[in-house]
């Protein structure tokens, strides 16, 4: 059961999430779970940011490029991205003493520094399987470890090259199916409640509430500022929870 303190603190980081979302397109899942790992545990946190992230994804998707024909393009690095998330939960539920605090703070590390570097990386062979198959399962497997849906997945997007809004399609889509994959797997291995998802449900109500304050900020601010400063203060959360967890 939540307590009324918890639901207060989660509530504000569903809505700071969302905020994030609405204004660089991105973070949602991560600051859901990075943030609400510190009041809940892990696969808790994961659950209750399942329903808003499908919701603000589907909404990404349905705005930027052609889904359709990302889907066509990517479907093998998009089915890979899935394959291992069962995996992940089910050593995250059944061995709960390793240090995936720790490994989530690092994962969160990583895709801010590289982020905020901005260096790309350049795909020798883009149409490559191999590549597709060898990020989309690592992705999957950090995924079902620690909730974040990024590493090394939209590195791999990047990489390709794709325009702006095919890009944004392309993240939509990856973080879309990682959040069905991560809360199939959450249901199928026992450990989700219908009251945690009946609050995955509400918490849409901070999340989409955000975004559109997000969006609002993004008309108005810099959006290259906002991310600068939210990926350095997020590299500090990661930071923190590698050394407190």
């Amino acid at each position: 059961m939540l307590t009324t303190d918890a639901i207060l603190v989660l509530t504000a980081i569903f809505l700071l999430g969302g905020v994030v979302k609405g204004t660089v397109g991105f973070g949602l899942p991560t600051i859901g779970i990075g943030l609400g790992a510190m009041v809940v545990d892990i696969p808790t946190a994961m659950l209750l940011i399942a329903v808003p992230t499908v919701v603000t994804n589907l909404w990404q998707i349905v705005v930027n490029g052609d889904p359709w024909a990302i889907g066509r393009r990517l479907w093998v690095f998009l089915l890979s991205s899935v394959s291992l998330i069962p995996v992940g939960i089910a050593v995250l539920i059944y061995v709960p003493d390793l240090p995936y605090e720790q490994l989530l703070g690092l994962v969160i590390v990583l895709y801010s520094v590289w982020t905020l570097v901005g260096k790309d990386l350049v795909l020798s062979e883009p149409n490559s399987k191999r590549y597709a198959i060898g990020s989309g399962a690592v992705n999957a497997l950090i995924t079902g470890l620690t909730g974040c849906f990024s590493v090394p997945g939209v590195m791999y997007l990047r990489a390709l090259g794709l325009s702006k809004t095919d890009l944004l399609c392309a993240m939509g889509l990856l973080y879309l199916l990682s959040a069905i994959g991560m809360s199939g797997s959450l249901w199928a291995l026992g450990h989700a409640t219908r009251s945690v998802s009946l609050w995955s449900l509400a918490a849409c109500v901070p999340v989409i509430a955000g975004v559109a304050l997000g969006t609002f900020i993004q008309r108005r601010l810099s959006e290259g500022l906002f991310r600068k400063i939210f990926l350095l203060a997020f590299t500090l959360i990661g930071v923190a929870l590698m050394v407190v967890g």
